[in-house]
């Protein structure tokens, strides 16, 4: 199957314990995903600082 994120192919699967299997994106995309939740965080705590988000 395609990664629902990017298209390609390297979606992942997860066997969980009780035997079902989750979908998830590729490495690549979560991996982005993380990275600007991360940079997302950072510029609300500097708002946040400064007064601008309150």
């Amino acid at each position: 199957m395609a990664c629902p994120m990017c298209g390609g192919t390297r979606r992942i699967t997860i066997r969980l314990p009780d035997g079902r299997e989750l979908e998830t994106a590729c490495l690549e995309c979560l991996d982005r995903e993380a990275e600007e939740a991360w940079e997302d965080e950072d510029e609300v705590e500097r708002l946040l600082e400064s007064g601008e988000l309150f």
